[in-house]
């Protein structure tokens, strides 16, 4: 398997778990946001959804993308610091599956970054 290809098959794994470790805390979202709340030009669209709603159908979705269509990925993420603020209040135990997902995405695209 190419250098590429592999990459690409990583970020799916990631964006599985990440997909997975939502659902297991309940933050997953199955409504989804309207047109005009998905064209917010705002950092992760805090005027218009709410986050969990922005990870899944912003952040997961244009992960989709990139992967199908094996689009260049960002050099950086850094979404575990905003994970960890938006999900202050909720259990630990809930949320600490999502804390590691995440920052294991962050590390993934940093390191992709370097290849």
């Amino acid at each position: 398997m190419s250098q590429s290809i592999q990459r690409y098959t990583e970020l799916a794994d990631l964006v599985l778990e990440l997909q997975m470790a939502m659902q297991q805390a309940h933050v997953w979202q199955t409504k989804p946001p309207s047109t005009e709340a998905l064209a917010s030009e705002q950092p992760f669209c805090i005027d218009t959804m709410t986050f969990e709603q922005w990870l899944r159908y912003v952040l997961i979705e244009r992960f989709k993308e990139m992967i199908e269509f094996q689009q260049p990925l960002p050099d950086r993420c850094h979404i575990s610091p905003m994970v960890e603020e938006a999900f202050r209040g909720l259990e630990v135990s809930h949320v600490k599956h999502l804390m590691l997902v995440t920052d294991a995405l962050d590390r993934f695209l940093s390191r992709s970054a370097q290849v």
